[in-house]
């Protein structure tokens, strides 16, 4: 922009020329902006006009993408080369297969999988109980089911049969197990079952005699290995030892050595006295005997072996300081619990 007066070019905003000190007139400013507004507007236009013609004047090539497979479309093309097997189990929240319908129905069999196990196939929206579904579950409820008692008393089942046949083969029980299943009225030992064939005699090594046959096995040199013990109440034989004034006691002493001499003779074991030397003793000492005896009868009872993992722990200390406390009528309980648990179990 220049001054109109002097013709000096003005600086930008000028009010008055730096010249002459001529005012600048304003029409002069707004006719130069117009001025400028327009030739950028024509630049502009120009620009895109060019852009467009060089656009037309390119060949459009269309770009090809190959789409890779998805997961999903994988997963199906398996399920083409196999088309029986299309079935899936969770176990342990982890899906598992596929497999075919013979092979669930072995699962089932097998008691891998149940009627509450989640199943799919491809067609389901969701997840399904496999009761729910077009494959067969066995009705459980119409099975027989085993139950048996262990060395320890402790009572483990439910089992099929198959399994049971399984654990008499295994050596896990044995003809004198007591087992029950599911319509019996009561438990019966496995030899009188109709697993009967199945038993398997209790493991002949070593060759023991039992008190009951010892003067048979003398002369055949043969033995069932069996111990043939009667079990006795505790409660009642101390409540007839008060009743009648500790004579009882005598008599329930004497048991006591005849009964473990009778395991000890099966298995070849140490005896303890004989049992008419055992009371005689102990009355003639005033019961100082009686204190040798009992932890005697510890030691005797803790070292029998038995095939069936039945044991009989070591109650020889505990045995030894209840007579000293004047508590002899307990070490006797003791024993006669201990004989009681072999009566039960040893056999088995």
């Amino acid at each position: 922009m220049q001054c109109k007066k002097c013709g000096v070019d003005l600086p930008e905003n000028a009010k008055f020329c730096p010249e002459c000190g001529a005012p600048v007139i304003q029409e002069n400013i707004v006719e130069d902006a117009q001025i400028e507004e327009s030739e950028v507007a024509v630049t502009e236009e120009a620009v895109v006009e060019e852009s467009e013609e060089t656009v037309a004047e390119q060949p459009v090539e269309e770009e090809v993408v190959e789409e890779e497979p998805s997961p999903k479309e994988d997963f199906l093309e398996d399920k083409k080369e196999e088309p029986s097997k299309v079935w899936y189990y969770v176990k342990n929240d982890q899906a598992m297969g596929p497999y075919s319908v013979e092979e669930m129905t072995a699962f089932l069999k097998s008691k891998t999988i149940n009627g509450d196990t989640l199943v799919w196939k491809q067609g389901m929206e969701d997840w399904v109980k496999l009761k729910s579904t077009e494959i067969p579950v066995p009705d459980m409820s119409s099975t027989e089911q085993w139950y048996y008692v262990d060395a320890k008393n402790a009572q483990n089942g439910p089992y099929t049969r198959e399994q049971m046949e399984t654990l008499i083969q295994a050596r896990q029980i044995f003809g004198n197990t007591f087992v029950w299943k599911t319509g019996m009225a009561d438990w019966k030992r496995l030899k009188e079952t109709e697993l009967a064939s199945l038993a398997t005699p209790e493991s002949p090594k070593p060759q023991y005699q039992s008190f009951n046959d010892q003067s048979s096995a003398n002369t055949t040199g043969k033995s069932n290995g069996q111990i043939f013990i009667m079990e006795r109440s505790i409660g009642l034989s101390i409540v007839l030892t008060f009743v009648t004034c500790g004579i009882y006691s005598y008599y329930w002493l004497y048991c006591l050595a005849r009964d473990i001499n009778a395991c000890c003779n099966v298995q070849n074991k140490p005896r303890v006295a004989e049992p008419g030397i055992v009371v005689l003793l102990t009355i003639v000492t005033c019961g100082l005997y009686g204190i040798y005896f009992y932890w005697k009868a510890g030691k005797a009872l803790a070292q029998l072996e038995f095939d069936n993992g039945f044991s009989v722990p070591d109650n020889s200390i505990i045995q030894l300081i209840m007579p000293i406390l004047g508590l002899g009528i307990i070490s006797m309980a003791i024993c006669q619990s201990s004989l009681n648990d072999i009566a039960r179990y040893a056999n088995r």
